[in-house]
């Protein structure tokens, strides 16, 4: 096709998975144009698109994303009691696979996780203990290293390393883990007493996607509690990425140094026998 602007809209206007795959090999001309076209690169959620070109409070979360990381990603209908599920994640059916998505190169990596972006996502962590249950809230910054290489927003890479690395997100037996959206609907979340019910959906509210864990203090003593499926999966990722020759020591103190301020949660324990 000899007019680029007409061959630009025809594309623009292509499966995200084409654009990144087929249609690349055509030919050098088509494969230029896909990665030097800002309007592609926006449908491909590498560039931002701001707010002034897009609807008002409209938010998409990344189709091809959503596919691909299921677990990460809302869907309708899913039910109240869902948990993060590694086996959800194309990543995991097998090694070969699990090799492929965690090159350094992939482009999973650098896509945003919603158009138009966000710029921290946030924590929101519940205990139920003997006495009663507490909350604490936090949130992490989008990756300062990608930005400084021009890609601004939160991207994908680094909420699936939060979920791999960061020692505030944990699996086992006696610990739940959730994402939630704002764009997910419904949302029935009724996981503690009111007072911490509401300030999850502040939380919610303030930074449109927060990784929820909910865990039961167990008055085990020294007993050794045991490993998770996902816990399980979850090790076998972080191996393959070591192999790899990933630094996931300095992955965990990147993501620590990244935790910000969340949500004021003042006075928001409960003790039993208080209403």
């Amino acid at each position: 096709m000899d007019t680029p602007e007409i061959l630009e809209m025809i594309l623009a206007g292509t499966d995200m998975r084409t654009l990144l795959t087929s249609a690349q090999r055509v030919c050098r001309n088509w494969a230029s144009l896909i990665r030097n076209s800002r309007s592609i690169q926006k449908t491909l959620f590498f560039i931002p698109i701001k707010d002034s070109e897009w609807g008002i409070g409209q938010k998409i979360p990344n189709p091809l994303l959503t596919e691909t990381f299921a677990s990460f990603f809302p869907t309708k209908n899913r039910p109240d009691s869902y948990q993060f599920d590694f086996s959800d994640l194309v990543m995991t059916r097998d090694a070969s696979t699990l090799a492929q998505f965690i090159r350094a190169d992939a482009s999973w990596r650098k896509m945003l996780v919603q158009q138009p972006p966000i710029s921290k996502i946030g924590l929101f962590h519940i205990s139920h203990e003997i006495g009663g249950d507490s909350a604490e809230s936090a949130s992490i910054l989008a990756d300062k290293i990608m930005q400084g290489s021009g890609y601004d927003g939160f991207r994908m890479e680094r909420l699936v390393e939060l979920l791999l690395f960061s020692c505030r997100v944990e699996f086992s037996p006696f610990i739940d883990a959730r994402v939630y959206w704002s764009t997910e609907e419904p949302i029935s979340f009724e996981r503690s007493f009111q007072g911490i019910n509401d300030a999850f959906y502040r939380a919610l509210d303030k930074f449109g996607l927060v990784v929820h864990t909910c865990e039961v203090i167990q008055c085990t003593g020294d007993m050794i509690r045991p490993l998770s499926a996902e816990e399980l999966t979850r090790r076998e990722i972080i191996r393959a990425y070591t192999e790899c020759g990933v630094d996931v020591d300095l992955k965990k103190r990147n993501l620590e140094d990244s935790i910000g301020e969340g949500i004021d949660l003042k006075g928001l324990s409960r003790r039993y026998g208080q209403r």
